[in-house]
């Protein structure tokens, strides 16, 4: 055994050996971990059992209140989880300045999860602006599915004020598109809003880009599979149609299931390409790519 093999190893006997309830009493005293806690506490929350998880959750429940980034998660004052507002606050690195809470909002921004969120808007920057530049002065219709914050596009748009894309924004929550209107107010002249349901929802027209990034992994096979043949049909020749979903292999599954009440469908990158072949779509014209951590897939399909 190297000397590496030799770390790894006593590491792992040292979390074995670590007792949860202890550890996690230690880590409340002090108001949250510390970033040398920050690895051995997600590692803890993955052994915590199925019917151990009400009694973890009792532990930390001075922090399950909608004042902290995880309580906001778990309380759901919206009435559901990913709602656009916990989104624009992992946007803004919204670190709340009360002592009671602030560790925890650090430490959350540092997961995976809420890093790959950062990164799928980044990336979506990123797409609109290769449109852009492929439309070379030619207007371009824009359809975005659960559309939260529109905080992408705010940010394209201050980017990019002379620019050829056209945007519909598709979202169920009312409170949704009030923030993202005012939030874009400046905008509006390129935008419409539908408060609509996705599954009810009929476009008027085709698109050049169809953008979903985090609503289908809310949804179970059969409807992402519907969903998807439904939407490709909307798709202008040569348009393309991007929804992005979890990964299977997501370091902070858990913490996310177990701390913030937040659950979706993991899919690995073979099972987003088995949907689109369910759903009629060549094989040619199907790939997916990924943010920089690969915690964030997205399924990509050309018309």
């Amino acid at each position: 055994m190297n000397s590496n093999e030799h770390k790894i190893s006593t590491a792992v006997i040292e979390i074995e050996d670590i007792d949860i309830d202890s550890y996690v009493d230690e880590i409340m005293a002090k108001n949250g971990p510390d970033k040398e806690d920050y690895e051995i506490f997600y590692k803890l929350v993955d052994r915590v059992k199925a019917e151990d998880v009400d009694a973890f959750r009792k532990k930390i429940s001075p922090i399950l209140n909608p004042d902290s980034l995880f309580g906001f998660c778990y309380t759901k004052p919206f009435g559901y989880s990913g709602d656009f507002f916990i989104i624009e606050k992992f946007y803004q690195y919204y670190i709340n300045p009360d002592e009671r809470y602030r560790k925890w909002d650090e430490f959350i921004h540092v997961s995976g999860a809420v890093t790959a969120v950062r990164n799928r808007k980044t990336l979506a920057i990123e797409i609109f602006e290769k449109l852009n530049e492929k439309a070379m002065g030619t207007r371009q219709d824009v359809l975005i599915l659960g559309s939260g914050p529109v905080t992408e596009t705010y940010e394209f748009f201050e980017r990019n004020p002379d620019n050829s894309l056209v945007f519909e924004m598709l979202d169920l929550d009312k409170r949704a598109i009030a923030y993202a209107k005012n939030k874009n107010r400046k905008y509006l002249h390129a935008m419409t809003f539908h408060n609509a349901n996705v599954i009810r929802y009929t476009p008027e027209k085709q698109f050049d880009l169809i953008w979903s990034a985090g609503l289908f992994d809310y949804f179970k096979s059969k409807h992402f599979v519907y969903l998807l043949k439904r939407y490709y049909e909307y798709l202008k020749e040569d348009g393309e149609m991007i929804i992005g979903n979890f990964n299977v292999e997501n370091p902070s599954r858990r913490s996310m299931e177990i701390m913030g009440d937040w659950f979706l469908y993991h899919r690995s990158a073979d099972e987003l390409k088995h949907y689109a072949i369910q759903a009629g779509i060549d094989e040619s014209k199907i790939d997916v790519i990924q943010e920089p951590l690969g915690i964030n897939l997205f399924l990509r399909v050309k018309k």
